[in-house]
């Protein structure tokens, strides 16, 4: 049985974490430990993230691999900002304010 779906990659996400209550928190925390394991940054390496998820989970297609890798790179962006609100500021960045 084929799960993938050409036209929404949460679709297949949410088939293969289908045993959890929230299927989509459970596959970006899981692609997160993917990350933290192999000491891959989803935002700066995403080939290769990519491929490490695809190879953990054979069952994910590249357009659901691409989608999750974009999701858990946006979680971990938003986990990382300084006040732990998850909403970056422009005090949260080096840029110079005119």
């Amino acid at each position: 049985m084929s799960l993938t779906n050409d036209k929404n990659p949460r679709v297949e996400v949410t088939k293969i974490f289908a045993d959890y209550e929230h299927p989509m928190t459970a596959a970006v925390e899981w692609a997160q430990s993917i990350a933290s394991s192999r000491g891959i940054n989803p935002s700066k390496d995403q080939v290769v993230f990519i491929r490490e998820l695809r190879r953990a989970e054979p069952s994910l297609s590249l357009k659901s691999a691409v989608y999750l890798a974009q999701m858990t790179a946006k979680a971990s962006r938003t986990e990382h900002n300084t006040d732990g609100t998850g909403i970056k500021s422009l005090l949260d960045t080096n840029r110079n304010i005119p």
